[in-house]
């Protein structure tokens, strides 16, 4: 039941992604869900399921842009091992703990692709105004979606 759930809430928030993106973007920016939906998930689930469905989240990430292909799956699926990681030390279930690691893994997301962008492709087709923006409308769009996550999939597993 839980994997329905699970893939429940990705498929919902893979289109509502999708949709926003290319329904109301803001100024060229839109929230990015699949990295919230991604932290809340790995905030959410076990140790299996805390790592894979930000794996997931990162695999459709991929597909949809045109960047480095799988890197976004890979950076997802560190996210996903750093919550599981922090999540033994600080309680991640307040919307404020929420928001601040929302900002300071965004940050560390977007700094992790464009290294690894100018390493392997060479210039970024990442704008400065992405860096500098989405991690603030991605941090306070994380406390919605877990309130959404916590509500589809269940409570946090310790």
């Amino acid at each position: 039941m839980t994997f329905l759930r699970d893939a429940a809430f990705f498929l919902l928030l893979s289109a509502a992604h999708w949709w926003l993106h290319w329904a109301f973007p803001m100024g060229g920016l839109a929230p990015n869900l699949l990295f919230a939906a991604a932290l809340s998930c790995a905030v959410l689930g076990g140790p299996v399921r805390g790592i894979a469905m930000p794996f997931l989240f990162g695999l459709y990430a991929d597909i949809l842009g045109a960047g480095l292909a799988g890197s976004w799956a890979l950076i997802y699926t560190l996210i996903g091992y750093a919550i599981q990681v922090m999540k033994r030390h600080f309680d991640l279930s307040s919307p404020f703990s929420q928001a601040a690691a929302g900002v300071i893994l965004s940050l560390l997301s977007l700094a992790a692709y464009q290294s690894a962008y100018m390493i392997i492709g060479g210039v970024s087709p990442l704008p400065l105004r992405a860096m500098l923006l989405e991690p603030l409308i991605s941090a306070l769009t994380v406390p919605a979606v877990y309130a959404a996550a916590r509500r589809v999939c269940g409570r946090p597993s310790r």
